[in-house]
C-alpha cells in the first residue's frame, strides 16, 4: 500500500506538470486529471469527440446539417481553445464580430438586417429553442443563455413583435420585406384576398378600408373579420334604401357617378317614354336631394309652369297630359273635340277660329309671356272689342247674344220688344237705320242704339205725315 501510494502521487506531479494551464471560467467543473478523458483522447493531447457529447444542442445542428457548424465536426479546439485562463473567452472574435460573414449560418442578412448590430438579434430575451434552454438550466453554474448564440428561429416572430396579434399568418414574408416593411401595403398582391379590387378600388389607400386602431398601445390595421357584402358597408348609402342594397346594378368601380349601367327604367313605378327616355339621370334625380326618387305624379314637379299657375286650381289640376305627351311640349295634343268638354264650347264661326286668335299672349308678373287659357268668366269681350260703346251695359249687360251668333257675327236676331220700345204698328216695317244712326268720336263711326229719350220728336217732325 505504501509503494502504491507513492506510485499514484507521482503520477499526479506528472501530469500537473504537463497541464497546459487553467481551464475557462466556464469549464472549472472539469478540472482535476480524473476529468482530462471526458474532453482528451487517452495518449494523445487531441480533443475527443466529447465536445459533441456535452454540448447537445450544438450536435443536434450537426446531425441535421444546419448553421455554422454544420462541417466543423472536429477540432473544436482550433477556435476554441481552453487550458487558457480562468478569464479567458472560449468564444472570442479575433476581429470585429459585426464583419463576421453571416451568410456560414445558412440565413442570409438581407435589407436592413444587414445593418443591425448582432446584440440586438442574438439576446436572452428572443431565444425560443427548446434544446438550448433544457441544456442552459443543466448548466446551473454557467449563464449560458446570455452568451449563446442558438436558440432564434427563423421566423420572423423569434425577434419581432406581431403587431397583427394572430389576425394573419406569421410567415410575415408574404406580405413584408426586409427592405421596408411598410411597402407591404404597395406590394401586397389583394388578389390572393377573398376581395378583389377592381376599378378604383385600385387607387383607394389602404387605411380607407383597413382602419387604424390602436391595440396593446401600437397601432395596426384590420386585415380580417371586415364586411364587405355590400357596398354600404364603406359608402354611405345616398339613396337612404330607397333601391335596396345592389349597388352593381347600377354602378361600376370604376367610376361610380358617370359610367353608369344601363338601367331598365320600366322596372320602376315609372317607365320613361319619348323625350324622358334621352334625359341624363340627373335632370330628375338630384344629388342634393341625396338621389331620392323623385315626386312624378304630375308633370309640375319636375317642369316650370308656363302657364302662369292658370290650372293649378281649375280644370286639370296641374296635370299636363291633357295637352301635352313626352314626345315633345308641341304640338299640342289638345283637340276640338276635348274643347267640347270645356268651360267654352265651341260652335259656329268659332270652329274656324286659330287657336291663338282667342289664346293670345299676356305678360305674368314675372315678366314672362304666356298664353290666355283661364278667364274669370266667359264672355265675347274676352276676345272681342265692343262696337257699341258700351250702350247694352245697363239693360242687357252687353250680353252679345240678344243680337248675335256665333254662326255669323253680321246677321243680327234682336228681339225689340225686349226693349224699352217695343216696335208696334208701322214701326215694325221701317230699316234699323232709320232710327239708329251712325255717329263718329274719338275712335272712329259708331251706330247709336241708346236713344237720349224716347219721344216721337227723336225722329219726327211736325211736318211729317202721319196720314
Amino acid at each position: 500500500m505504501k509503494y502504491l501510494f507513492i506510485s499514484l502521487s507521482f503520477i499526479s506531479i506528472l501530469v500537473a506538470q504537463f497541464s497546459p494551464g487553467k481551464l475557462s471560467k466556464y469549464h472549472t467543473h472539469l478540472e482535476g486529471n480524473e476529468n482530462c478523458i471526458l474532453c482528451h483522447e487517452i495518449g494523445n493531447n487531441e480533443l475527443s469527440d466529447g465536445c459533441i457529447l456535452c454540448h447537445e444542442p450544438l450536435a443536434s445542428r450537426i446531425i441535421a446539417n444546419k448553421g455554422y457548424h454544420k462541417d466543423k465536426v472536429s477540432n473544436c479546439g482550433d477556435c476554441h481553445s481552453d487550458h487558457n485562463g480562468l478569464e479567458f473567452e472560449l468564444v472570442y472574435w479575433p476581429k470585429d464580430i459585426n464583419d463576421f460573414n453571416h451568410d456560414e449560418t445558412d440565413y442570409l442578412l438581407t435589407g436592413k438586417h444587414s445593418e443591425v448590430k448582432c446584440s440586438n438579434c442574438h439576446t436572452k430575451d428572443n431565444i425560443i429553442g427548446k434544446k438550448i434552454i433544457e441544456w442552459s438550466i443543466q448548466q446551473n453554474n454557467i449563464s449560458v443563455l446570455d452568451r449563446t448564440f442558438l436558440g432564434l428561429e427563423e421566423s420572423c416572430m423569434s425577434c419581432h413583435d406581431d403587431i397583427h396579434e394572430n389576425e394573419v399568418s406569421h410567415n410575415c414574408t408574404e406580405c413584408h420585406n426586409t427592405t421596408n416593411w411598410h411597402s407591404a401595403a404597395a406590394d401586397f398582391d389583394h388578389d390572393r384576398a377573398k376581395y378583389l379590387l377592381t376599378g378604383a378600388h385600385k387607387k383607394v389607400a389602404c387605411e380607407k378600408c383597413h382602419k387604424i386602431e390602436p391595440q396593446n398601445s401600437k397601432k395596426i390595421w384590420q386585415l380580417t373579420g371586415m364586411a364587405y357584402n355590400n357596398c354600404n358597408q364603406c359608402h354611405n348609402d345616398n339613396h337612404k334604401g330607397s333601391y335596396g342594397e345592389k349597388c352593381e346594378m347600377c354602378h361600376i368601380t370604376e367610376n361610380w357617378k358617370d359610367d353608369l349601367i344601363p338601367f331598365d327604367h320600366s322596372k320602376t313605378k315609372y317607365a320613361l317614354l319619348g323625350k324622358h327616355s334621352n334625359l341624363s339621370c340627373s335632370k330628375c334625380h338630384d344629388v342634393n336631394n341625396n338621389y331620392n326618387p323623385p315626386i312624378y305624379e304630375k308633370c309640375i314637379y319636375c317642369h316650370q309652369d308656363e302657364h302662369d299657375s292658370q290650372f293649378s286650381t281649375k280644370l286639370d289640376n296641374g296635370d299636363c297630359k291633357s295637352c301635352h305627351d313626352t314626345n315633345g311640349f308641341t304640338p299640342t295634343n289638345y283637340t276640338v273635340e276635348m274643347h267640347q268638354s270645356a268651360h267654352f264650347t265651341l260652335e259656329g264661326g268659332h270652329l274656324a277660329i286659330a287657336c291663338n286668335q282667342c289664346h293670345i299672349n299676356y305678360e305674368t308678373k314675372s315678366g314672362k309671356s304666356t298664353a290666355k287659357f283661364v278667364w274669370d268668366s266667359v264672355t265675347c269681350s274676352n276676345c272681342h272689342i265692343d262696337p257699341h260703346r258700351n250702350q247694352f251695359q245697363a239693360h242687357f249687360q252687353n250680353d252679345c247674344t240678344q243680337c248675335h251668333t256665333v254662326n255669323n257675327f253680321k246677321i243680327v236676331e234682336f228681339d225689340h220688344n225686349k226693349s224699352q220700345f217695343p216696335l208696334d204698328g208701322k214701326h215694325k216695317n221701317v230699316d234699323c237705320d232709320k232710327c239708329h244712326n251712325v255717329l263718329q268720336d274719338i275712335n272712329g263711326q259708331f251706330i247709336q242704339y241708346k236713344l237720349m229719350t224716347l219721344k216721337c220728336s227723336e225722329c219726327h217732325t211736325l211736318t211729317d205725315d202721319f196720314r
